[in-house]
């Protein structure tokens, strides 16, 4: 049996790519019962996706969420602990007990990971622990609590403690792994890759608009400085001057509560201060021609991109600073949109896309685009997630 524990998040939090994720493990292991524990307000959300209520190993389980900390990933709490181990245990104990078992945290504060290991050190041989790891990977190389007790259960420390070999590691992009290798070896040695699967649902009906002017370029998700929003402000203002009525900037998504929406007056639809619908974010997105993506050093070298899966789903060509989350995909597919070193690149791809006009070229990119979406769902990842786990947890699961 695998059990996947979303012991964090409720409601939409993370829903959409949960679902996907849970879609392609239970692809990869149509034999296993999936069982999913969470909240029940999470559970509802994942039942609102057909995909994932058509797999029919799927069960759903509502658990309680510590009420404390939400959100806040990097705090050790004991109260939290407790509640995560007898969680886990709790759920362990639905499996019948000759059956080995794959324990999945779909997310993970650094306690549940720790709650995770004391069960894998309690039954040896039968308890496979798996741990997802997304933008919460930055904590690790943040700010530390000062308290030595604390710090020993921090997430920098629950990566590089002593576990039973049956705890590893997941992360949602190669470069992500990539770059722990560089800063955590002993961690990186322990992690294992799953890409993060597309929303299949979202795929069907989609039509290309026609390239021609204006050419529609978007910044996508929350417009925080880590995403680049003032570099792409200071773009939009510079080419609808430079190239009056061929191209306008879009903005899908809302606005920071703290953020100033003067310097937002240059796009052309008013910033959104309150949450998009995600009908309404997709017809926001489904007018685009390029995504914008100007993500900075620093955060995003340990997490996935949202704004570049949703335009993988979209099959957006993007325009894009060559991180580690985002190069290797132009090596594998080719020519996706435009790959920048520098602030001046991306400048200079807009100013190409408005002055060649290339529909050929950007008919290649769209087709590139969709190469890589037909990578990324979860049947396609069905296969290398089967693989991952023969390979890292042999005799587990057959």
């Amino acid at each position: 049996m695998i059990l996947v524990f979303e012991m964090l998040w409720v409601g939409t939090q993370h829903a959409p790519g949960n679902s996907a994720t849970i879609q392609a493990i239970a692809g990869a292991w149509p034999e296993q019962v999936v069982r999913v524990l969470a909240d029940p307000t999470h559970l509802a959300e994942l039942r609102n996706d057909p995909e994932l209520t058509a797999c029919g190993n799927v069960q759903f389980a509502p658990i309680a969420i510590h009420p404390a900390h939400r959100g806040k990933t990097h705090i050790v709490a004991w109260g939290r602990f407790r509640q995560e181990f007898s969680t886990l245990r709790h759920g362990l104990a639905q499996v019948p007990n000759a059956e080995k078992c794959l324990l999945m945290l779909i997310s993970a504060t650094p306690t549940a990971i720790f709650a995770a290991s004391l069960l894998a050190r309690l039954h040896p041989g039968r308890v496979g622990v798996q741990v997802g790891l997304h933008g919460n990977l930055n904590d690790a190389f943040g700010w530390r609590p000062r308290n030595p007790l604390t710090r020993a259960f921090d997430l920098r420390s629950a990566l590089t403690a002593r576990h039973p070999r049956r705890l590893r590691f997941m992360v949602l992009e190669q470069g992500i792994r990539d770059t722990l290798a560089s800063l955590l070896p002993a961690a990186a040695s322990r992690t294992d890759v799953l890409e993060l699967p597309i929303n299949v649902a979202e795929v069907a009906g989609q039509r290309t608009p026609d390239f021609a002017p204006p050419i529609r370029i978007g910044l996508v998700g929350l417009a925080t400085a880590a995403k680049g929003t003032e570099l792409f402000l200071d773009i939009a203002r510079e080419m609808t001057a430079h190239f009056p009525g061929k191209v306008t900037f879009h903005h899908v998504g809302r606005l920071t509560p703290d953020a100033n929406p003067a310097p937002f007056a240059v796009l052309a639809d008013p910033p959104s201060t309150a949450h998009l619908s995600r009908a309404q974010f997709t017809a926001r997105l489904a007018a685009l021609h390029y995504v914008f993506l100007p993500i900075r050093e620093g955060y995003y070298n340990l997490s996935a991109s949202g704004a570049l899966l949703d335009a993988m789903t979209w099959a957006k060509p993007v325009i894009a600073r060559a991180l580690p989350v985002v190069a290797p995909h132009f090596r594998r597919f080719g020519d996706i949109g435009y790959l920048c070193d520098s602030d001046a690149g991306m400048r200079a791809a807009v100013e190409t896309i408005l002055t060649e006009m290339d529909a050929d070229r950007y008919a290649r990119q769209v087709a590139a685009m969709q190469a890589l979406r037909a990578a990324r769902t979860p049947a396609a990842l069905a296969g290398t997630y089967r693989a991952l786990i023969e390979r890292e947890y042999p005799g587990l699961l057959t």
